[in-house]
């Protein structure tokens, strides 16, 4: 970028913008305006940057690889709070899209909106998904803000404002086909099965691992956490004693990668419910027992006893767990197959699931439409009562993403109870009055 100056003389009325020329500064504009003349300087910035990405005929393709690379080596940095796991995505889609399908003479401020709608009919002809090519082509404005800030190009131009759901062209004749698949909630009955399966007052001689899976889907269906905010928690952030017990969601670890949430509201303080603030003292007794002389943080780790291989108890461990619970109550059918890398070992392959691929994502949607029913017949509560719980900094994205199942309570009597109100609320007969 052009190198510039700001100055106003003494005795000057004006205010000077100087630019370098052959290594010297030249004044171009003067206004005794201060604010006009950083206006014009932050023009002539952006007239500079747009000449040299130019010049420098980048292509799209080749910022789009650089981008993909800088957001992997951002997931190593654990002080920048960002999620390998997630941000390994961008190296996908270039891999398998752009790299492959993406015209190679298009340079980084020739991406339009024509160019992104052009390349999403490309791919869809392709066979890819709906949703699928949403999300290769939506990353094209964030790959943008990264040259933007890289000083590439001064602007994105019309891709600011552009979305693929608002663009004619590409809407699909069936509107299921622009929808993402949701997890199933687990409903009020085989939430109360699933719970009760794991409720240690049930088990004959339970071990520490079964009173550790007990803790773990009550802390899911209570509170509704996400996996990496489950993983992360540490005692520290549980206050057992206090006149309100709660728990404090200020640490996530997805695979052994420890940050700070994916948004402002994953920062949050929740009341602990009454059934289990005493499931977590039981624990922590237990907890504390188990592993004494040493002090671990963590509320839910391995159980190893060698003290140097303590950490959250890994992500698999808990899948399986939950699997296998579903399966035991008919919800998921599962297999035990031989592990590739350890012959010795053995480990589950889900068949088929009510709960698909992620199965602690049903407990979120549990717990959003429960909190959102208690809320609504609760007029006292305000819409922070369920924001807070779930973690979201609007009560309509809760709604939208979780909240937005009608079948909480699927048990015949409650059935009974809708039959009759809907009779009530709409009382028209057949026949003479």
């Amino acid at each position: 970028m052009i190198k510039t100056k700001l100055n106003k003389p003494k005795g000057s009325r004006f205010w000077k913008l100087f630019v370098e020329k052959d290594g010297k500064y030249k004044i171009i504009y003067k206004n005794e305006n201060k604010q006009l003349v950083k206006k014009k300087r932050a023009a002539v910035q952006s007239d500079s940057i747009d000449i040299e990405a130019k010049l420098s005929r980048k292509t799209f393709i080749g910022l789009y690889k650089e981008f993909a690379e800088a957001k992997i080596e951002e997931g190593k940095n654990n002080d920048l709070g960002g999620k390998l796991h997630s941000l390994k995505v961008y190296l996908g889609y270039y891999n398998k899209h752009i790299s492959k399908h993406f015209p190679e003479h298009i340079l980084i401020d020739g991406v339009t909106e024509q160019v992104a709608e052009d390349f999403f009919i490309k791919l869809k002809g392709n066979g890819v998904s709906w949703i699928q090519t949403e999300n290769v082509v939506m990353t094209f404005k964030t790959a943008l803000r990264y040259a933007k800030k890289k000083q590439y190009i001064s602007n994105i131009g019309d891709m600011e404002d552009f979305k693929c759901k608002k663009q004619a062209r590409l809407k699909a004749k069936n509107p299921a086909e622009m929808k993402y698949k949701k997890t199933p909630m687990i409903n009020l009955q085989e939430a109360d099965r699933l719970f009760k399966l794991f409720d240690t007052d049930n088990i004959k001689n339970p071990t520490i691992t079964d009173k550790r899976n007990f803790v773990i889907v009550a802390v899911f269906l209570f509170c509704g956490l996400r996996m990496s905010e489950l993983r992360g928690l540490k005692w520290n952030a549980i206050d057992l004693n206090a006149e309100v017990p709660t728990i404090t969601i200020k640490h996530t670890i997805v695979g052994s990668y420890e940050g700070f949430g994916k948004a402002d509201g994953s920062r949050r303080t929740i009341v602990i419910h009454p059934v289990l603030l005493q499931i977590l003292r039981e624990w922590k007794a237990t907890h504390t027992r188990h592993f004494t002389p040493h002090k671990i943080t963590w509320v839910f780790p391995s159980l190893r006893k060698t003290i140097e291989w303590i950490v959250p108890v890994c992500e698999r461990t808990i899948r399986d767990m939950i699997n296998v619970g579903f399966a035991n109550l008919d919800l998921a059918e599962i297999q035990y197959v031989v592990d590739r890398t350890n012959p010795s070992k053995r480990r589950i392959k889900v068949i088929s699931s009510k709960f698909g691929t992620a199965p602690t994502k049903t407990f979120r949607h549990f717990a959003a439409t429960c909190l959102l029913a208690g809320q609504n017949s609760n007029a006292e509560l305000t819409d922070k009562f369920v924001i807070n719980y779930i973690g979201h900094t609007d009560k309509k994205v809760t709604e939208s993403i979780y909240g937005d199942h009608t079948n909480l309570n699927t048990s015949p009597e409650y059935a009974a109870k809708e039959l009759q109100a809907l009779k009530n609320a709409i009382p028209l007969k057949r026949g003479n009055y």
